[in-house]
């Protein structure tokens, strides 16, 4: 009899990969020394979901905020059956002359063949997302940004108005653990991004929003 009166409340969500993130869940990471104290152990709130198309496929970036309110950007990438939490923090123009120096940094954009690079310096608030040297991993491509999360939504048509376009310049370090992600966009302004890549298994919780 008690059993009509029982709540109807719809069970909740239940996440088992790093994929299924949503706007409002969260995720805390493993307590290592490969992150900065900021990340390191820490738990981050999923405050966006973003999508980046390309000719074939698309990848999907969630936005992660940390409780002292600093951000990273986290990409899942799936290559020969391993999976990878990509972790990026943008830098600015003075800090691309610091860690690289401007003119040095300009040769990507002038070179006709595949650029090589090195840090000539390694600010302590980027040491775990830089490493010593970098070459570009292939041309410049294009892809379109949609501020939106399209992961269970029909894409729209490749070149679509709807999404904003920009031109990628990608360099990577020789053991694949960090790379920098260059993104042109119209207009000339110009993104730089440091990224960390480190095995999916370092998310070791998750919570639903």
């Amino acid at each position: 009899m008690f059993g009509f009166f029982k709540s109807k409340k719809a069970p909740e969500r239940e996440l088992s990969h790093p994929s299924q993130l949503a706007v409002g869940d969260m995720l805390t990471l493993i307590d290592s020394f490969a992150y900065p104290g900021w990340l390191k152990g820490q738990t981050l709130k999923v405050t966006d979901v973003q999508t980046y198309q390309y000719q074939h496929n698309a990848e999907y970036e969630f936005v992660l905020e940390s409780e002292s309110g600093k951000v990273t950007f986290l990409q899942i990438e799936r290559n020969d059956g391993e999976e990878f939490a990509n972790f990026s923090v943008k830098i600015q123009r003075e800090e691309v002359d610091v860690i690289f120096t401007l003119d040095e940094f300009a040769r990507i954009f002038d070179e006709e063949q595949l650029s090589e690079i090195t840090t000539v310096a390694q600010p302590d608030a980027y040491a775990h997302f830089l490493a010593d040297k970098y070459k570009q991993s292939e041309t410049p491509y294009v892809c379109y940004f949609h501020a939106k999360d399209y992961r269970n939504q029909t894409l729209p048509r490749y070149q679509d108005e709807s999404g904003e376009p920009c031109e990628v310049i990608s360099l990577i370090s020789s053991d694949e653990s960090h790379s920098i992600n260059i993104e042109i966009w119209e207009g000339g302004e110009t993104e730089v991004s440091l990224t960390l890549s480190r095995p999916v298994s370092d998310v070791i919780d998750l919570f639903p929003g």
